[in-house]
């Protein structure tokens, strides 16, 4: 590394104010990013509905709810989207009102039949909105509750403009002025615990989520006066993906049940000794000329496994791919036709790598460890166990050629 180089990171390190505010917060002990749900749309989903729900332990009552609904037909009569008027639900009891997860594939519904009212919540922390996504809820509750008064909210961190327009757009900064209105109202009401891990959700809203939050603006004055020492960084930042071949492959290595076969950073290869018995004859593939090897395949978003037949002997190729189509159930890819060249006879998807990204590296390993016992003993034995038993049929079709 050039002396230049060596400068730079060391006034990026030393006497850097900024930096060590940034570490401070990161240090500190918050619940939800302890368990690593920042952005966890399913876990503020669930946070959101047990604040919304007045029958729950918060000890808030039905004080989010109307402030939420409240802060929704303002915004809905701003769109000139008018039923139901603040006016209206000033008069409603909310003892009755059903907070629902997941129904019909919907983030939260809020449903009061008593007043013959239901509000939709599409809720979005960092996925964009998919296409018709909107349209189709929308649909199924228009089907369901022909009769009710109804709002669509789109929940998000930057207030997305909703693709359809029946939609209510509503931001993470209403949330955090609706809680923290809350807590100094309520805060003499709510039990010590209770307000300790709101005062949590809080904290990491202000912190990770919403748009210029205190960590965004503290990274982006870090590099603004650090830019060259924090490229420089990027640029020799360790590789999740070849931290995961590299384990992958020291696994299956020391495995005595398993032979590593040529591999690369997407796929890692290897075969059970008891399945080296068929031959070897693949052309353009692996070094070792195997038709049939089982692959770890290893994307950004995942990491499957795979058992892969390669291009090799027509005949044996096509013997093996009959033998997994005759169990269909547990060769899952045997049902498509026959490929000329690559023809995967299985594949499940194992672990997300969003999953491992805050791994520490010295669990990562033990984590992939975990992982691949599992499919060893659930998967990989039950493909090794029905092909072995076809061991003679395909022999045979090989020296059925020879003869």
């Amino acid at each position: 590394m050039k002396k230049t180089d060596v400068a730079l990171l060391e006034k990026f390190i030393i006497e850097n104010k900024d930096l060590e505010k940034l570490e401070d917060i990161v240090d500190e002990f918050n619940i939800f990013t302890s368990l690593n749900i920042k952005k966890n749309e399913i876990r503020h989903s669930n946070f959101l509905s047990w604040l919304l729900d007045p029958n729950e332990s918060h000890g808030l009552g039905s004080s989010f709810l109307t402030y939420f609904l409240r802060r929704v037909s303002v915004k809905a009569s701003n769109l000139a989207k008018l039923e139901p008027s603040i006016i209206d639900m000033d008069s409603w009891n909310f003892d009755n009102v059903e907070i629902e997860r997941e129904q019909m594939n919907i983030d939260i519904i809020i449903r009061l039949d008593d007043q013959k009212f239901i509000c939709v919540i599409e809720n979005k922390i960092s996925a964009g909105v998919r296409s018709k996504q909107l349209q189709t809820y929308r649909n199924r509750i228009l089907a369901e509750y022909p009769k009710y008064k109804r709002w669509f909210v789109l929940l998000s961190v930057e207030e997305l403009n909703p693709p359809d327009k029946k939609y209510v757009p509503i931001n993470y900064n209403d949330i955090l002025l609706a809680i923290e209105n809350l807590l100094d109202n309520k805060k003499n009401k709510i039990g010590p615990e209770i307000l300790t891990f709101v005062n949590h959700y809080v904290s990491m809203l202000r912190r990770y989520i919403l748009e210029d939050s205190e960590i965004q603006q503290l990274c982006k004055k870090i590099y603004h006066h650090h830019k060259k020492a924090i490229d420089l960084i990027v640029e020799y930042k360790p590789d999740l993906q070849l931290q995961i071949k590299e384990h992958l492959e020291n696994i299956i290595k020391k495995d005595p049940d398993w032979i590593l076969d040529h591999s690369s950073k997407s796929y890692i290869r290897f075969i059970p000794k008891k399945l080296d018995f068929i031959p070897k004859d693949a052309e353009g593939w692996t070094k070792s000329k195997r038709v049939l090897l089982f692959e770890f395949w290893s994307y950004k978003q995942e990491i499957s496994l795979v058992l892969q037949l390669g291009p090799g002997n027509s005949k044996i190729r096509n013997k093996i791919h009959s033998i997994c189509k005759s169990n269909g159930k547990l060769f899952n890819g045997s049902k498509t036709k026959l490929k000329q060249k690559y023809s995967y006879q299985y594949k499940k998807k194992i672990v997300k790598q969003s999953e491992l990204v805050d791994i520490e590296e010295t669990e990562l390993e033990q984590h992939l460890k975990e992982v691949v016992a599992k499919c060893k003993k659930n998967d990989i034995q039950k493909i090794e166990n029905d092909i072995i038993k076809h061991q003679k049929n395909i022999l045979d079709e090989l020296k059925d050629e020879e003869d």
